[in-house]
This record gives structure tokens, C-alpha cells and sequence, in this order.
């Protein structure tokens, strides 16, 4: 009787450790979302040449009509 409540402990002690890492992890990956999602909302907005779409610089491509969108329906949004 004595192995069996051991076991069982054991087997609780298991599925807390694993929570507690869980859980850690995610809160982790909120963080550096957050954290991105600051930088991004930090980062400049460039106006595509051909459509007029406003978009982040670091997503905007360089066209022979300056900063653009690199939508292939682009030209189509006007």
C-alpha cells in the first residue's frame, strides 16, 4: 500500500513540475511578443509608391517607383 501512494505523489509531483514549466515558457513567449510587437510600433511607416498602403519600412521592398508594398496586386488596390 505503501508503493502505490508513493507512486501516486510521484506521479502528481511530475505533472506539477511540468505546469510550472509550461507555464513558464509561455510567459516567456508573451514577453518577447510583447516585446517585438513594442519595436514594431516603434519602427517608421513608409507609403507604398504604386497602391498608397502604409506599411512598417522593414516589411516595404524598394521598386523603381520607390518603397513598395512587393504585393503582387499591388498596382490592383487603387
Amino acid at each position: 500500500m505503501g508503493k502505490i501512494i508513493f507512486w501516486i505523489v510521484v506521479f502528481f509531483l511530475v505533472l506539477l513540475a511540468l505546469r510550472m514549466f509550461s507555464a513558464h515558457q509561455t510567459k516567456r513567449e508573451r514577453q518577447e511578443r510583447e516585446k517585438r510587437e513594442r519595436a514594431a510600433a516603434n519602427e517608421p511607416m513608409i507609403r507604398c509608391g504604386r497602391c498608397g498602403v502604409y506599411l512598417p519600412k522593414s516589411n516595404a521592398v524598394m521598386t523603381e517607383t520607390g518603397y513598395g508594398c512587393g504585393d503582387a496586386n499591388c498596382a490592383n488596390r487603387r
